[in-house]
């Protein structure tokens, strides 16, 4: 059964909810909002992606996941907003980035697991963390290839005046990949920030999240922008399909394309019913499961296993720029504050 969520009928789920089973709550006053036997996901992705596991899934488990889709800022932001309130809602989520789940982690508020499977992750895929990485993407130059005056190879053709007015970028006050990007290039330069500021200088748009950047340029809206390679990934395939022509290309920057890995989590909870914990469980040792990490590859995402046969490699010839997500989690608002001050 299909049960991907918009945002705006989650309200009335969790209303419902609470009406109808009520809350269980722990000793120490922590609040339980699922239903026996049916746990709730909040996960950022493509729809026909999340259908296609969550099928898969259910096939021998019955009706016991709730997904709730959500962009990737609307899921940071409403995993903060929850945990302020007193209790996470979300059993597990899965996607964003690192940053997130580094400063949950710091409140104790994700539950330590190690998932069946583990020992199957690529060696950079296997950390001690509180949380389990299930996909890996790429910060890249996408183009309109129709429209680009010279080869772009560079993170600084961005700064030709023949593009002024034709960049876009997703705003980083917006999505927490966004962020993460800018924060990767803020000293491509000496003086911090400065390749920032030349983009801005030369009319940089800020879309509100990382998936319009790729369909504005392929409408014709822009012609460059900076932005993970996966939906362009799945925007050539479905053209592809259809038999279209689409103009969208990746330039793998010289200077390196980004990583960024998409993390899931189970929420810590006393109070979660014993069979909904296992359920959670299941659900982190299905993501990376060969089977599930051939559903997402085909969804332009990079897998976390060790298994030649099944991961979907860049070129060796890609520099790859690692992030370090504890630094970040440092600097985060002082970069996000310094970009704003560019606009």
């Amino acid at each position: 059964m299909k049960k991907i969520f918009i945002i705006l009928c989650f309200l009335f789920l969790s209303i419902e909810l609470i009406s109808a089973q009520g809350l269980k709550e722990n000793s120490i006053g922590q609040n339980y909002y699922g239903e026996e036997g049916k746990i709730i996901a909040y996960i950022s992705g493509p729809a026909t992606m999340l259908n296609l596991l969550e099928e898969d899934f259910e096939s021998d488990k019955g009706d016991v996941l709730d997904i709730v889709q959500l962009g990737c800022g609307p899921l940071r932001q409403r995993i903060w907003s929850e945990a302020e309130s007193g209790s996470i809602r979300a059993d597990v989520f899965w996607g964003s980035d690192p940053l997130l789940y580094e400063a949950l982690s710091e409140k104790g508020l994700l539950e330590k697991y190690t998932p069946k499977g583990f020992d199957n992750l690529s060696n950079k895929f296997r950390l001690d963390k509180p949380y389990t990485l299930v996909n890996e993407r790429y910060g890249v130059i996408i183009y309109n290839k129709e429209k680009v005056l010279s080869d772009i190879t560079s993170y600084y053709d961005l700064l030709n005046p023949k593009y002024k007015n034709q960049i876009v970028h997703a705003d980083p006050s917006q999505s927490s990949t966004a962020l993460a990007l800018i924060a990767n290039l803020w000293n491509l330069e000496e003086e911090s920030g400065a390749y920032y500021k030349k983009l801005v200088e030369n009319g940089l748009f800020l879309s509100k999240k990382n998936s319009d950047v790729p369909s504005k340029i392929q409408e014709g809206e822009f012609i460059l922008g900076i932005a993970p390679h996966d939906a362009v990934w799945r925007l050539k395939k479905i053209a592809k399909k259809k038999k279209y022509e689409t103009p969208l290309e990746i330039c793998w920057p010289k200077e390196g394309a980004i990583a960024i890995q998409r993390p899931i989590a189970i929420s810590k909870n006393t109070a979660r019913f014993e069979k909904n914990e296992e359920l959670a469980r299941a659900f982190v040792d299905y993501l990376i499961s060969e089977k599930a990490q051939k559903i997402t590859t085909s969804f332009g995402f990079i897998s976390v296993l060790e298994n030649e046969k099944l991961l979907k490699r860049i070129s060796a010839d890609i520099r790859v720029i690692d992030i370090n997500w504890d630094d970040l989690a440092k600097k985060q608002v002082e970069i996000n504050e310094e970009f704003e001050k560019l606009f």
